[in-house]
């Protein structure tokens, strides 16, 4: 990992406020003539980054590369300028990508999949009252030890990104973007604890006949006999996550049958968001939830127990407690992402 990324990683972990700057000179294209590269690694408690820039010694052109953005993003776009994918300055992107990605990976590994496949396939329903939000990844089941998320990055289609990638997470956005490739970084290490007093893997949730829940900070997946599949990744461009990804976006899952249902915790916000996700299928919906007329109906979350914002009661997921809560029974949730799924 580039010391650019694990400032990153470190910053994402812990509070964290440092500028660090650098200058290199160095014939970085190897043709008898000078360049600079210039670093400025700047990393606050929510947004950091670093960017580097490279002047041509002959030309004096610059190109430049950054992976400035927030920390509540698990995955960041990195744009890249033409002129840089020229095959005369191959060489200074060679040390501008050394500056600032990590290691690279030819392919995406499942969880990052996951994200990509529901981001090409993510729709919000209309005239729909029960979910705001629908996600179809397509998994299939894999036949193979489930692989533990790690930092890097990929290179991908430009209009693919497009696709799967907001404006306001995009580095370098102000740029055109590419009509060849971008790379694509995932921060795949904060779906695990930073503590050096444990092992990062996955934790166990539940079981029933069937299927086991595993999950990380960031992540549900399930096992079956020998084979698994992801069902669910936090990603602000999907489906929402918290301000800082050093806080576990999976605060509780609950198997029922052959479904999933996965609360997610929105710190440092008092709401949730709740995914209903059928395991087999791997299709998932966000249920609507207005926390306003929840406060309107005397639900006040910050005078609830844990228990009481948020359970599964005689199968309906209740939110509340005495006279004032929601109900909203599983059964016909069920029903209608079948129906949703159907579409």
């Amino acid at each position: 990992m580039s010391k650019t990324l694990a400032l990153l990683f470190f910053a994402s972990s812990f509070f964290l406020v440092a500028q660090h700057n650098s200058l290199t000179t160095e014939d970085f294209n190897s043709d008898g003539i000078t360049d600079q590269m210039k670093c400025i690694y700047d990393v606050g408690s929510s947004f950091g980054g670093g960017t580097c820039e490279i002047t041509d010694g002959k030309t004096k052109k610059t190109f430049s590369l950054s992976n400035y953005g927030c920390f509540c993003a698990i995955k960041k776009r990195i744009v890249i300028e033409p002129d840089l994918q020229k095959k005369q300055n191959e060489y200074f992107l060679y040390h501008l990508k050394k500056e600032v990605l990590p290691v690279f990976r030819s392919t995406p590994d499942q969880s990052l999949l996951w994200i990509i496949n529901s981001g090409l396939n993510t729709r919000n329903p209309k005239n729909i009252t029960d979910f705001d939000l629908i996600f179809n990844p397509k998994t299939t089941w894999r036949q193979e030890v489930p692989e533990l998320p790690s930092t890097y990055y990929i290179e991908m289609n430009a209009g693919t990104l497009d696709k799967i990638t907001k404006k306001d997470t995009i580095s370098s956005a102000k740029k055109k973007p590419s009509i060849k490739k971008d790379y694509l970084v995932y921060f795949g290490d904060t779906h695990v604890s930073t503590d050096s007093t444990s092992v990062p893997d996955f934790i166990s949730i539940s079981k029933n006949g069937t299927y086991e829940i595993l999950k990380t900070k960031h992540g549900v997946l399930v096992k079956k006999d020998k084979s698994y599949k992801w069902l669910f990744v936090t990603d602000l461009d999907i489906n929402d996550s918290p301000e800082k990804l050093r806080w576990a976006s999976i605060d509780e899952v609950f198997l029922q049958e052959q479904y999933a249902i996965v609360k997610q915790n929105l710190a440092p916000r008092n709401e949730f968001h709740v995914y209903l996700i059928n395991i087999e299928t791997g299709v998932g919906g966000r249920l609507k939830l207005d926390f306003d007329v929840l406060e309107e109906r005397g639900i006040k979350l910050l005078e609830l127990k844990s228990e009481e914002r948020f359970s599964i009661k005689e199968n309906a997921i209740v939110i509340g407690k005495g006279k004032n809560y929601l109900k909203l029974p599983l059964t016909e949730l069920k029903q209608k992402l079948t129906l949703l799924m159907n579409e």
